[in-house]
């Protein structure tokens, strides 16, 4: 429930559904605030920005000085609250003490949490208070009333590379070394190859076409996002037939090789990710984790 009411929805990135077209609704909000900041003591101790966000750093410690910054993966806790009269009625504080991660594109959560995030360096904890329009408009039924105000309590513990994701899933996963490490061309980057275990088969080669069993998951993904149980890749292709980074993997293997290839998303799907309209399936900017068995080539 909580994932819902933090991250918005792809339709809502992709137009502008956070303008309150009544200025009324506007400056009541921001008195709801006031109001609220006075009666318990915090009026003195919070700025204001320019959007209508009060803010308050509770906790100014930062553990390597880094703000967080688009297209990297940001792990913090959260409570929400709504404003009603002198307090605020928590909603749900379970992710108080369970991260979360989440991509960190511009529109993925509502716009004053995002404006407060980048206001935080990585060790901070911060309190947001924000009108309706910066927050969840018309409300989300059973849970939050229409045009209140609401109150983010945010610690920020990472905002994370794609490089620093691949390294800490291996080091999560007590991979190790990768058995190979292929380049690709013209990207600055690298295929972290994996063999689970080894065939008796021919090198996969550039001219031939190979076939695969696949399993494809985000770094932090619980289920598959693609699935193949017979797929051909026909190598050397123009343009690929799949995405790079599997591609790139299988020229390290032999037939009957069964391997974990990691990889970043220039490899994989880039900054447009996989959609359906509705909702991310691949996020942008996503690294990948593919499990490849090579059933045969031609």
């Amino acid at each position: 429930m909580m994932a819902l009411l933090l991250v918005v929805s792809l339709s809502a990135c992709n137009k502008n559904n956070f303008i309150d077209p009544s200025p009324e609704v506007a400056r009541e909000n921001d008195q709801q605030i006031r109001d609220y900041l006075n009666a318990n003591k915090l009026l003195n101790r919070v700025t204001p920005t320019t959007t209508g966000l009060y803010y308050l750093f509770t906790d100014t410690t930062s553990t390597r000085n880094k703000k967080p910054q688009y297209n990297e993966e940001l792990e913090f806790t959260f409570a929400l609250s709504y404003i009603a009269g002198t307090k605020a009625i928590l909603l749900d504080s379970t992710k108080q003490t369970r991260s979360t991660f989440i991509p960190f594109l511009r529109g993925m959560v509502v716009p004053g949490l995002e404006e407060g995030l980048l206001l935080m360096q990585e060790g901070q904890r911060a309190m947001f208070f924000m009108p309706s329009a910066r927050a969840f408009g018309q409300g989300k039924k059973d849970t939050i009333p229409a045009n209140v105000p609401v109150v983010f309590d945010v610690a920020l513990i990472r905002s994370r590379t794609e490089a620093e994701q691949i390294q800490e899933y291996v080091t999560r996963k007590k991979l190790g070394i990768p058995t190979f490490k292929p380049f690709v061309e013209n990207t600055g980057d690298s295929v972290w190859v994996y063999r689970l275990s080894q065939g008796t088969g021919p090198k996969v080669t550039e001219d031939k076409t190979v076939t695969v069993a696949y399993t494809a998951t985000t770094l932090r993904g619980s289920a598959p996002f693609a699935k193949q149980d017979t797929k051909e890749i026909r190598m050397g292709a123009t343009p690929p037939t799949d995405v790079a980074g599997l591609v790139t993997g299988l020229t390290a293997l032999n037939v009957g090789d069964k391997a974990l290839f990691i990889f970043p998303s220039s490899l994989g799907y880039g900054a447009q990710g996989i959609n359906d309209q509705t909702n991310y399936i691949v996020t942008p900017y996503a690294p990948l984790v593919y499990e490849v068995t090579v059933k045969s080539m031609r």
